[in-house]
């Protein structure tokens, strides 16, 4: 039996306000530069616009989607910023190889000799989704993974003879 849903989707649409100003730094000059562009009424639509997603939903007819009794979670596939990325890590040890699908992360690899960090991408990256990924070796030699910055999707393969998920 079907079932009547509410769903409210929107999209990004970017207009932009291009400003000149005088600063001695260039953190000066960004604040003056949003104060004045705040002020100008030269606002232009950039004619480009983000996919078009879910904000929120719930079911029932003509209900409100944003209420919280009734508002139903939406999957990340659906959301502005889409699924998280797939970052995939092969040993045998640190950094060993790495595979992003669906986004882009910067992966970075910490050892007591060095740290060494990479940007992987697998283009389009959701907005607004780029996870910091840091890999560094436990004393048994497994790795210890930490996501920052956003969500992503871990999969360690082949680490010293152990798959992790």
């Amino acid at each position: 039996m079907t079932k009547q849903f509410t769903v409210q989707c929107g999209f990004a649409a970017y207009h932009a306000n291009t400003v000149s100003v005088e600063a001695d730094t260039l953190e000066e000059a960004l604040e003056k530069a949003i104060e004045v562009a705040n002020q100008d009424p030269n606002w232009k639509s950039v004619d480009h616009c983000g996919r078009t997603h879910v904000d929120a939903c719930c079911m029932g007819r003509d209900e409100d989607p944003w209420d919280r009794d009734k508002s139903l979670p939406v999957p990340a596939r659906f959301t502005e910023k889409g699924e998280p990325p797939v970052i995939t890590l092969t040993g045998p040890r640190p950094p060993g190889g790495v595979a992003v699908t669906g986004g882009t992360v910067r992966v970075r690899f910490a050892d007591p000799a060095a740290t060494v960090t990479t940007e992987v991408s697998d283009p389009p990256p959701p907005p607004g989704n780029k996870p910091v990924v840091t890999v560094r070796p436990r004393p048994d030699r497994a790795p210890e993974v930490e996501v920052a910055g956003a969500k992503a999707i871990v999969r360690v393969q082949g680490w010293e003879g152990i798959d992790h998920a």
